[in-house]
């Protein structure tokens, strides 16, 4: 069942779950991967673009190497014969450098294969012969690192002919070049190494600080506002989102006081309504909220009674809905609910009438009651009143029957004026004082009050312990007029009985007849104001001895009531306050 408003602390109940919960992975770990990614980007473009800078620069000092070294070849050619070419070309041999020489007609005056690559094999070796011929000095850069170079050799001031020359890395060169790059490729690692290291130093400052911010918050969603917020200090953007969040936390603290004092004050006031106050969902008839005097209107299972729920749906299609005499049982409820727009619910405000129905009705019964009670008496004073004005008081015997009449009318009027204040008073007053008596005395004050009819035995039973908490003129005049009943509906011979005793925390006094009984069907009215059953009980009274009993014994923070079998007898029982063990005895 829904607990009524101020059960338990301000708080949001998902977000301190959520927040609790362990994740696969950490910004700690993202941030750890976006800075070693964006070091190891950074340093493979720096390592692609120094590599190959670097053998470019290499092969452009190689191919440089090659031109002079030819240049300087071919003027030593045009120093010597040209028979000698061969040995000139013999004596600049080295790995990686292969040259051919040319007559002024282009011929091939070397070997065709030299330093063990062929003519045949070197890519626009023609094609550089006929432009250094011409004059020019053709430079060609060819893949695998391969230089061609072809320069004019000049005798006499003329081109006598052409020098090319082929020119590759060395196997020590290439051994440099290899053993460079592997260090670079071990510095690169090294660097990506310190980069993810230092990537994660960083990430880790950065998110240890969110970390404490979240921790923060999420007491936050607890409802520990006066707890401060950590990782405030500093001077960036984190400081100022936990300069931030400490700010609504102070407001927060400040709100949330205000609103627990404002819901004490709703709980109090819903919790001293007598109508019952729910806060339904029109669709399931669940109840989301009510208060303690709604607990009759739902279910077991937490949902509002079927027979609320045409009227909280009517509520929620038409905006209202109202209904004065709901019946539930045997009690009739009054009915007012309100759509909630803002919760998607309705409310309900319920009144139990049933008692205020009642009480109507007990009251039009009680003034139709007094007023024929009253009727009969004044009918009769009013007829012996004309019989007297029209000439019987001139005849004696007349005159004395109808004053008779006439004394035994006011009589009447002037008991049931009695019982009619007696039971007003009764109904003025709340619960009155009470004291610690002893109810055998009270019993035998009321016995010794009245003179039992001719044939009607009183006998008196008191056992144990008998002090109960009471007023002694109240009990003693609910005993009388239990007595008078009893003697008013028991015939001759018969008996009256008396008992008391302790039982539990209560004092029982029972007065039992061997009268008549009372029908089962009119057990449950004999309190009731003006009520006379059928038969012989209480045919002479106005129906006011026992209402008034019952309302003295309510006034004392007793109980009455009747155990009855028709044609065996009748036990009227009060039970009492047992009044609590005395240092003296009890008067």
């Amino acid at each position: 069942m829904p607990s009524p408003i101020g059960q338990g602390r301000l708080r949001f109940p998902s977000l301190n779950r959520s927040s609790s919960r362990r994740r696969p992975y950490g910004v700690r770990l993202y941030l750890a991967f976006a800075f070693a990614a964006v070091a190891l980007i950074t340093a493979g473009l720096a390592y692609l673009l120094v590599s190959d800078t670097g053998e470019r620069a290499a092969d452009q000092e190689l191919t440089e190497l090659a031109v002079g070294r030819t240049v300087n070849l071919a003027g030593e050619l045009g120093v010597r014969r040209a028979r000698a070419a061969e040995t000139t070309l013999a004596g600049a041999s080295e790995e990686g450098y292969s040259a051919w020489v040319f007559d002024d007609d282009g011929k091939l005056v070397t070997d065709r294969v030299a330093e063990g690559v062929p003519l045949s094999e070197v890519r626009g070796a023609r094609r550089a012969v006929r432009a250094a011929l011409a004059g020019r000095q053709p430079v060609e850069d060819q893949p695998g690192a391969i230089s061609l170079v072809a320069v004019p050799i000049f005798r006499n001031n003329t081109i006598d002919g052409a020098l090319l020359a082929r020119s590759e890395r060395s196997s020590e060169v290439q051994e440099a070049i290899e053993a460079v790059r592997g260090d670079r490729l071990t510095a690169l690692a090294i660097a990506v190494v310190v980069a993810v290291i230092i990537s994660f130093l960083i990430a880790s400052a950065i998110t240890s600080r969110v970390k404490r911010l979240a921790d923060s918050a999420a007491r936050l969603t607890e409802g520990r506002l006066d707890e401060p917020l950590e990782g405030t200090g500093g001077r960036d953007e984190i400081t100022d989102l936990g300069r931030s969040l400490e700010t609504m936390r102070e407001a927060l603290r400040g709100t949330f006081g205000a609103l627990r004092s404002e819901r004490d004050r709703l709980s109090a006031i819903f919790d001293a309504l007598d109508e019952a106050v729910m806060v339904v969902d029109p669709d399931t008839a669940e109840v989301r909220f009510s208060n303690p005097s709604a607990e009759d209107l739902i279910a077991p299972d937490g949902k509002a009674i079927e027979q609320l729920l045409p009227w909280l749906r009517r509520a929620a299609h038409r905006g209202s809905a109202e209904h004065d005499a709901l019946l539930v049982g045997d009690r009739v409820y009054s009915l007012n609910v309100r759509e909630v727009p803002a919760e998607g619910a309705v409310l309900a405000v319920v009144r139990d009438r049933t008692e205020e129905l009642r009480r109507e009705v007990a009251e039009r019964e009680f003034v139709s009651n007094a007023a024929h009670e009253l009727r009969n008496p004044i009918a009769g004073i009013s007829g012996a009143i004309e019989v007297l004005r029209s000439g019987a008081k001139d005849d004696p015997e007349a005159r004395e029957h109808f004053l008779a009449r006439l004394s035994d009318d006011a009589d009447r009027i002037a008991r049931l004026t009695d019982s009619l204040l007696t039971l007003a008073r009764m109904e003025a007053v709340g619960e009155g004082g009470s004291e610690a008596l002893d109810v055998e005395i009270a019993i035998e004050e009321a016995a010794q009050a009245l003179q039992p009819p001719e044939g009607l035995k009183v006998e008196i039973e008191v056992e144990g312990e008998r002090a109960a908490q009471a007023d002694r003129v109240l009990l003693r005049q609910v005993l009388t007029g239990l007595l008078q009943n009893a003697f008013k509906n028991t015939a001759p011979p018969g008996e009256v009985r008396v008992r008391a005793r302790r039982a539990d925390s209560e004092v029982l006094i029972e007065v039992a007849d061997t009268g008549s009984g009372i029908a089962p069907e009119e057990v449950g009215r004999i309190f009731e104001r003006f009520y006379r059953g059928s038969g012989t009980l209480e045919q002479e009274g106005f129906g006011l001895g026992l209402s008034i009993a019952k309302r003295m014994v309510d006034v004392m923070g007793g109980r009455i009531g009747v155990d009855s079998e028709e044609g065996v007898g009748s036990t009227f029982w009060v039970r009492l306050p047992a009044a609590k063990p005395a240092a003296t005895p009890v008067a």
